[in-house]
């Protein structure tokens, strides 16, 4: 069961929970530099996937029953979540499911239309 995040714990300044103060809306500052800021985009993309991955895993996990016998501690889900984690972080890095991708395209082409690229039949 999870909780919403209460409004006070939003850092004020982004509107972004107070956990991530430094992470993805601190990888957003652009240095001016064009390859170095599109890297920081990137990677900011790639962990905005793996977020949005590890929410839709936790979801999954929710909807199955909990055992009896790997015993239901709150040692055993933090280890969990950890594990989900990281694993959320590498499916983003190996490509995932293309969010990130399409989100960069958009970030960096405004108007342009991006569709997935299909098939030619021949």
């Amino acid at each position: 069961m999870t909780t919403p995040l209460a409004p006070t714990s939003l850092s004020p300044s982004l509107n972004m929970p107070a956990w991530d103060s430094g992470g993805m809306a601190g990888s957003l500052k652009m240095s001016g530099n064009k390859a170095q800021d599109d890297a920081k985009l990137k990677k900011t993309c790639q962990e905005l996937e793996s977020v949005f991955l590890n929410m839709l895993l936790k979801s999954m996990r929710d909807t199955v029953p909990k055992s009896k016998i790997g015993g239901n501690t709150q040692q055993t889900e933090t280890m969990q979540s950890m594990l989900d984690m990281e694993m959320t972080r590498n499916m983003a890095a190996a490509g995932g499911t293309g969010i990130a991708d399409m989100l960069y395209r958009n970030l960096t082409h405004p108007g342009v239309a991006t569709l997935p690229v299909q098939s030619v039949k021949k």
